[in-house]
């Protein structure tokens, strides 16, 4: 059996929880991923909607071997 890499996209949201002293920096940290991961739901995992317009946009085939 082969094993193949899909790649997708979609339209979607994201919900990231920081603490800041303003907006302006809440917007700061985030644009540069100065903020915890784990606090950040998106579509797809966790909101409660899906994902919207999902579609393959490439597909390669890809070796078992450690990159």
């Amino acid at each position: 059996m082969k094993k193949y890499k899909v790649y997708t996209k979609w339209i979607g949201y994201s919900e990231i929880d920081v603490k800041a002293k303003s907006e302006e920096e809440a917007k700061e940290m985030v644009n540069t991923g100065n903020y915890d991961p784990s606090d950040e739901i998106h579509t797809g995992n966790g909101l409660e909607y899906g994902y919207e317009g999902e579609e393959i946009t490439e597909i390669k085939e890809v070796n078992d071997e450690i990159r």
